[in-house]
This record gives structure tokens, sequence and C-alpha cells, in this order.
């Protein structure tokens, strides 16, 4: 007898995690994640942000930016309680301030802008030519076939049931066992059909946007013991997006240093457009350097 859940309950669970509940005029409350231990996902709190943000702005206005700085990591023994501030609803544009607290303390804050629907001049990068994700093995299939390449440590991480279906393009962002060049890319979508407006697509693609960036400026570098978070996050939406359909996410890390790496990553659909730019400078203090010069 199977007793994982199906992929529509998966699913199903993350919409109820990112859809935050109102409890007072502009207060929204995140729900904690079902049976989580230890620090909440950064992408968690993105998602659950905007979505706050979302519920006090015109529906007629879609967020195209966000930017973000986590203050303190979060526990996933609490729910996060979510204040928006309404900065500015112009003709065209609405900004949103939006501060997480959890036990009373900040934890987390982000700036939203939303914008009508408008036409204009348009280019972008092209898509990387990459293996179709019918083509490629999925994560859990990777760490059956090369056990000896996970980090023991993410390795839970990537194959408990979740959400979220990954499909390798580079070899996959726990694989730091020797030194490789800064650039990880993967297709990813939800297990299932999300059934939900355009608002809750955009809210995934948050959610997922946190993953590898951090990963991926420490490629270079080969194995050390890190202590790592993500520090700021930014996220530029281009234009209305499927998170139940294939995207390739494809990210890059231009510089690290500082104790600190730079990510940024482009988020395609199957068709080749531009959906999503993300950016994020995250920490990766390696702990044995750290000791050695006695901080």
């Amino acid at each position: 007898m199977n007793d994982e859940p199906s992929a529509a309950s998966l699913v199903n669970g993350l919409v109820q995690l990112l859809n935050v509940e109102q409890t007072d005029e502009n207060m929204f409350r995140g729900m904690r994640k079902p049976g989580g231990i230890g620090r909440v996902y950064g992408g968690q709190v993105v998602a659950q942000a905007l979505t706050s943000a979302i519920k006090t702005v015109d529906a007629s206005r879609s967020v195209h930016s966000l930017h973000a700085y986590f203050l303190r990591g979060g526990s996933e023994d609490h729910e996060i309680d979510y204040r928006v501030e309404n900065d500015f609803d112009g003709g065209s544009f609405s900004n949103r301030r939006i501060i997480a607290s959890q036990q009373g303390e900040v934890i987390f804050n982000m700036a939203a802008s939303f914008h009508i629907s408008e036409t204009g001049h348009h280019h972008q990068p092209p898509m990387p030519d990459v293996p179709a994700p019918e083509d490629l093995v999925t994560v859990q299939e990777f760490i059956e076939r090369y056990p000896e390449k996970a980090d023991k440590q993410l390795r839970p991480f990537y194959t408990r049931p979740g959400p979220m279906e990954m499909r390798c393009v580079t070899e996959p962002p726990f694989t730091l066992h020797e030194s490789r060049d800064p650039h990880i890319s993967f297709w990813f979508k939800t297990r299932a059909p999300l059934g939900q407006p355009q608002w809750m697509h955009r809210a995934v693609i948050a959610y997922a946007s946190d993953l590898a960036l951090i990963a991926t400026a420490m490629r270079p570098h080969g194995p050390f013991r890190m202590q790592g978070a993500s520090l700021d996050h930014s996220v530029w939406f281009r234009q209305d997006m499927s998170a139940d359909d294939w995207l390739l996410y494809s990210i890059d890390s231009p510089w690290a240093g500082q104790a600190r790496g730079l990510g940024i990553g482009h988020i395609f659909d199957r068709a080749g457009r531009l959906v999503a730019t993300v950016a994020q400078e995250g920490l990766m203090r390696d702990r044995d350097m750290r000791a050695a010069q006695g901080s």
C-alpha cells in the first residue's frame, strides 16, 4: 500500500499554504507548513508576503516586481503574521510594503509593485537550448542513480514528496563534491494542475524562485562547511505564466566574495518566453575559513 500523498493533494496543500488568511485590516496570517521542522523555507515567506499584498490591490493590477530582505530565520513551529502598508495607488501603479513577524519579532520585509496591463516595445534574451523535460530525469531519479553525489544534509529536502516537480538539465543543486561552473538549470512545475487565478500562479513562481540560487554561487568553490542563508530576494514578473506547465529556470552566479554570493536567474516557459527574472544575494560563510581567522 502506497501511503504517499497524491500529486493533487500536495498541490492543494501548497495553495492553502500560500493563500494567507486576513485577520484584521491590512493584517494577514500565513499558516505553518504541516509537519515542518526547523527553519522556514525563504520562498514560503516571499510568496505569503506577496499574497498578503495582492489581497489589498485592485484585481486589475498584477504584481510586476518585488524586493525583499530576510532579517531573521523564521521557525516552522509558528505561523507568520504579515502587515501590509499601502504606500501608493496611482493611475497605473500601486505599491505595497509588507512586514513579516513571528512571535512579535520582525523576520522579513518586502516591497511589491503592481501595474495595470499595458502594451509596449519588447525584447528579451533567447531561451537556452536545453533538452525537453520529458527527456530528463527527476531529482529523485538522479539521487537513486548517483547516491554518492547527493549532499546528505540537502538530500531529504529534495527527496521527500513535495508539490513541485524538478527535472535536471545540469546536475542538481546538492551536488557540491567538486568545483564546477557557476551555473545551474532545471525544469520545474507543480505536480498537478493549479486551477487557480493568475495571481496564485505568480505566488507559486515566487515560492519556487528561492531554489538553487546560493547553490549556484557555491559551485566554483567545491565542497566546504557552510553557514548559508538568503539575505535578499528580488523577482520581476514579465508576463502571465502557468506554474503548472514546465518552466525552465536558468541560474548563473556572476560574483561571490566577502562571505556572500550572488545568483541571477531567468525563468522561461516552453514557448521560449521570458516570464520572470530573479536575483538574490545569500550568505555563504565558510565555517573553517572563519575559524582559521579566529572570528
